[in-house]
C-alpha cells in the first residue's frame, strides 16, 4: 500500500505542475488517505532511524573512544526520545497543517478550502519523503513552500452549480 503513496510523491517532486493539475480531478478523501499513510511511515521511520542512530553512537564511543556507556539508561532514554518524535510527525503533521491551512485560507479566498487542503497535503511531500534522515528540514520546507505556489499557480476553479451534490465541499 505505502509504494503507491511513495511513487505518487516522487511524481509530485519530480514533475509538480503535472501532478497539481491532476489534482483537480482527485476528491479530498484519497489524497487525504495517501498523505496519513505517508505521515504514520516517515514519523515511524524517523523513530526507528533516530533509536538506530542513537545505539550506533553509543557503540562508537564505547568501542573506538573508550567510553563507558550504561546501556540499559541509554536505551531506555533513546526510546523515550523516538517515540516523542514519532508523536512530534504525527502532531506536526495534522494540527499543525491544520492551523497553516486555516492561516492561508486568509489569504486565498477564492479557492476552496477543500482545494487549499488538497494542495497542502501534496506540498508537504519533500517533508514527509526525506525530512526524517536530514537534521535541519529548512531546505525541505522551502521546497514545500515552492510546491504551494505551483499548486495555487495550477489550481483550476471549477463553476458548480448550486444543486450540485458537490456544494457539501
Amino acid at each position: 500500500m505505502l509504494k503507491g503513496q511513495i511513487k505518487k510523491g516522487i511524481k509530485i517532486l519530480l514533475n509538480p505542475e503535472r501532478e497539481f493539475k491532476l489534482l483537480n480531478k482527485r476528491s479530498l478523501e484519497p489524497v487525504v488517505l495517501d498523505y496519513a499513510a505517508m505521515l504514520v511511515a516517515a514519523a515511524l521511520l524517523a523513530g526507528i532511524f533516530n533509536l538506530a542512530f542513537s545505539i550506533l553512537k553509543a557503540f562508537y564511543f564505547d568501542l573506538l573512544v573508550d567510553v563507558n556507556i550504561e546501556y540499559l539508561r541509554m536505551i531506555n532514554y533513546s526510546v523515550g526520545r523516538s517515540v516523542s518524535i514519532i508523536f512530534f510527525y504525527i502532531f506536526s503533521g495534522t494540527f499543525l497543517l491544520f492551523f497553516a491551512s486555516l492561516l492561508l485560507r486568509l489569504f486565498f479566498r477564492k479557492i476552496k478550502y477543500t482545494s487549499l487542503l488538497k494542495i497542502l497535503l501534496y506540498s508537504a511531500a519533500p517533508l514527509l519523503l526525506f525530512g526524517w534522515f536530514l537534521s535541519n528540514p529548512f531546505p525541505l520546507a522551502i521546497w514545500s513552500i515552492f510546491l504551494v505556489y505551483t499548486g495555487i499557480k495550477n489550481h483550476k476553479h471549477i463553476k458548480i452549480r448550486k444543486n450540485s451534490i458537490e456544494m457539501r465541499e
